[in-house]
């Protein structure tokens, strides 16, 4: 079946833009271009899903685009009063906000740092325990994979990876492009997963990475956050509670600033 030929114009406008990204922030060294030592004016927070792409549902009704929502809207809170820079959400109530948009708002701001969170969902109602990820191009094990399908697809307006289409040249340009950051994202998803477990006391399921969109097209250091299991019921519960949401928050700022009092 051949393509339409506006179709064909917009994915050929969006490969020449993730080339132009992955060559501005990849240079032939190999060398990162910004680190935790740089100063960072800009943050990016990133309230998973909202509007009609409502994201995972638990068990009790509780919805992951409005659990996203309230723990970023905390975590912004908190950074702004405690550290000297500024907080940008992709989102500060129920709209939609495409994946473009939202790495539109990163680079457009000239974000030193991207953090999207999210709650995570299961067929098994017994998963539990927090999660962070960074970008690759392949994911750390089959069940990464399948939920970096699930995020990446959660849209209407989402197309599947199809690997014999653009699609799969694009994600590997924006890989590349992510490569200069990949050291200090692992760094950051290490710090925030590792306060996410002392301070919530869930199980520790370790960083991963996975070919998420929603982190391919930003320039700059980037997270996923999966708080908890909205798909275990217990799980869902304690989400959907202001004070766990409030420990969430301080979970990843706590990461946060462990993370930017590393040296380069």
């Amino acid at each position: 079946m051949r393509s339409d030929p506006i179709d064909r114009t917009a994915r050929g406008a969006a490969l020449a833009a993730a080339l132009l990204v992955a060559l501005a922030v990849c240079p032939v060294s190999g060398q990162a271009q910004a680190g935790q030592g740089q100063r960072i004016q800009t943050m990016v927070i990133d309230p998973g899903h909202g509007g009609m792409e409502t994201g995972a549902k638990g068990k009790f009704g509780n919805l992951e685009k409005d659990i996203t929502l309230a723990i970023s809207l905390k975590l912004k809170a908190l950074v702004e009063r405690n550290m000297g820079f500024e907080v940008v959400l992709t989102r500060d109530k129920d709209v939609d906000v495409s994946v473009e948009n939202r790495s539109a708002i990163a680079n457009n701001r000239k974000a030193g740092l991207f953090i999207s969170v999210h709650s995570n969902g299961a067929v098994q109602k017994k998963a539990a325990g927090s999660e962070t990820f960074f970008l690759s191009l392949n994911a750390t094990d089959e069940e990464t994979r399948r939920l970096a399908y699930l995020e990446n697809n959660s849209s209407a307006l989402q197309s599947r990876i199809d690997p014999s289409s653009d699609d799969d040249l694009m994600m590997i340009l924006w890989d590349m492009a992510q490569t200069a950051y990949i050291k200090q994202s692992g760094q950051l998803a290490e710090m925030v997963q590792g306060e996410l477990d002392a301070l919530l006391g869930t199980r520790n399921r370790g960083i991963k990475q996975a070919p998420f969109k929603i982190l391919t097209g930003v320039a700059c250091p980037a997270i996923l956050v999966e708080a908890a299991f909205i798909s275990n019921p217990e799980e869902e519960q304690k989400l959907a509670s202001e004070e766990f949401q409030s420990k969430v928050a301080e979970a990843i700022y706590r990461g946060l600033a462990r993370y930017l009092r590393m040296p380069e």
